[in-house]
């Protein structure tokens, strides 16, 4: 087989390194960043189940989606994976309410001037929700651990030796609690997350209708699922185009002393007040915030 690819017309206002270096999702499985090419990808199981990697770069105007050792794409499957990307880089989020909002606050140019606001998610909520709670109560590093470890549960790409698709909550309620607990090694995570993917799979969650929520039903959403408190919700609202809440972690903090307290900690309601300013935006600033080192 050869390399199948096909190009999405993005917006004027996309840039594709800063999306990517938005969240740090690039660093998690399934998801592989090559610095040499500049290239993205991930691996993803397509609807008929098939397991394919998508390896997303920059192309002029547009992005470019190459699919190594994979046959010539059929109509549907094509719309399939455009969708997946749209959704992973963000791509159908109008961002031009918000670089008119932001021209009214000093120090903040660079927003649009940099093409900045996009966020890096994942191929679907459950995988995002997935993520953010092994993110909760531990450190980057065990994160990394944990999600390298879950996708291996998933289906494997066949000629890619040791890299496999986020496995799908059904797939993860069909393991046997102690064999996947075992895999896992997320402490308390394993079973709030085996419960997570039991819900979903038998239908009691749908997470595609959590889609259609409006920022303060999706928020009081998440954080019914145990294990999802104010930091995880807020984060979710913010990846799923919702701005208007803030998510206050470590990393939060850090940024807020240095970039806009001289280097003082200040309090969660100190936080809370610097971004009450940027109204219905306030959560997508201080992410910005958060992520500015690493983008620039």
């Amino acid at each position: 087989m050869t390399t199948t690819s096909f190009r999405i017309e993005t917006a004027p206002q996309f840039d594709f390194r800063s999306t990517v270096f938005s969240h740090g999702w690039y660093m998690l499985a399934p998801f592989s960043w090559d610095a040499e090419t500049g290239a993205l990808s991930t691996i993803y199981q397509t609807k008929a189940g098939p397991v394919r990697c998508l390896a997303l770069s920059a192309t002029g105007s547009g992005l470019r989606v190459d699919l190594p050792d994979s046959p010539a794409l059929e109509t549907d499957l094509r719309a399939e994976l455009e969708s997946r990307v749209r959704r992973i880089l963000s791509l159908d989020w109008d961002l031009r309410p918000f670089y008119a909002a932001m021209r009214g606050f000093p120090g903040y140019h660079w927003l649009e001037a940099e093409k900045r606001g996009r966020i890096l998610v994942g191929a679907d909520l459950w995988e995002d929700l997935a993520k953010v709670l092994l993110t909760t109560n531990t450190t980057w590093a065990q994160t990394v651990q944990c999600c390298a470890r879950l996708c291996q549960l998933g289906p494997p790409h066949p000629s890619l030796p040791g890299r496999c698709a986020f496995p799908s909550a059904g797939q993860i309620a069909a393991l046997d609690f102690d064999a996947f607990a075992d895999t896992l090694r997320a402490g308390y995570r394993n079973a709030y997350l085996y419960e997570l993917a039991g819900r979903i799979a038998d239908g009691e969650l749908d997470l595609d209708a959590w889609l259609q929520l409006d920022s303060a039903n999706l928020y009081a959403a998440v954080k019914s699922l145990k294990g999802f408190g104010d930091y995880a919700a807020g984060t979710i609202a913010r990846m799923t185009g919702h701005f208007d809440r803030i998510a206050i972690d470590s990393a939060c903090r850090e940024m807020y002393a240095e970039r806009h307290n001289n280097g003082v900690k200040g309090s969660d309601a100190d936080i809370a007040r610097h971004y009450a300013a940027f109204g219905q935006w306030r959560g997508l600033v201080m992410w910005m915030d958060v992520m500015r080192p690493y983008t620039e």
